[in-house]
This record gives structure tokens, sequence and C-alpha cells, in this order.
């Protein structure tokens, strides 16, 4: 099957839309980043105001002691938690980038083709345009002997 203009044309609209669709994935990914960021920052937060308050002088009492250590240890694994889900959407993001870059580069070389094509076919369009007038000016200079 080959393919015509009109289909080209198609298929190059077709890949602007999959494109945009796919720049609405990049966005949502890197808006789940950010969103992760500010959780992993917020966890950062309640760790060095536990810090902040354990460096306190004054009477040490052992409960606030031992919830103070229970919350850290609940802190320190939420960290770790929202780290590691903060590199996957790092890893998302990544993939939704070369996603994009991969979709602009074919829609590209569909224009590219059908660019190509659109000129072939102009240039085609000249060339029997040209023979066209040249048979014109054939058949008229015949009827007149043939001389000039």
């Amino acid at each position: 099957m080959t393919l015509t203009p009109q289909r080209l044309k198609r298929l190059v609209k077709q890949r602007e839309r999959i494109e945009k669709l796919q720049e609405v994935e990049l966005a949502e990914a890197m808006r789940l980043y950010r969103r992760r960021e500010d959780a992993l920052e917020e966890s950062l937060g309640n760790r060095e105001q536990l810090m902040e308050l354990a460096a306190r002088e004054g009477p040490l009492d052992v409960a606030d002691f031992l919830a103070a250590g229970a919350y850290l240890h609940r802190v320190d694994r939420e960290i770790g938690a929202r780290r590691a889900a903060l590199e996957h959407s790092a890893n998302d993001v990544e993939e939704e980038r070369s996603e994009l870059l991969l979709r602009r580069r074919d829609r590209k070389a569909m224009e590219a083709l059908l660019d190509k094509q659109m000129e072939e076919e102009r240039v085609e369009r000249a060339r029997a345009e040209l023979r066209f007038i040249d048979e014109l000016a054939t058949t008229r200079w015949r009827p007149h002997g043939g001389a000039l």
C-alpha cells in the first residue's frame, strides 16, 4: 500500500495527538515526582525537628526518650520508603521523557516524508504542465506548415 499525501497527513495528525498524550503523561509523572519530593522533604524536616528537641538540655524523661526513639525509627523508615518512591518516580519521569522524544522523532520523520512527497508531487505537476505547454505549442505550430 502506497502512502498518499492524504494518508500521510492523517498519520502526521495521529502522531501529533500521540505526542500530546505523551506530554500529558510526562507532566503527570513530573507532578508525582514533585509530590513525592515534597513528602520526603517533610519527613526530613520532621526528623530534624526531633533531633533539635532531643538536643535540648534539661531533665530526661524516660517515657519521652522512648517515644522519641520509636518516632525516630518510624521517621527513618518513612524517609527510606519516600526516597525509594522518589527514585522510582525519577525513573518514571525519565522513561516518559525518552518516550516523548521517541514520539517527536517519529512525528518529525513522518512530516519529513510528507514534505518530500509533496515536493515530488509539485515537481511532477510542474513537469506535466511543461509537457502540456510543449504539446500545445507543437499542435499550434504544425497547422502553419511547420516553418517559421
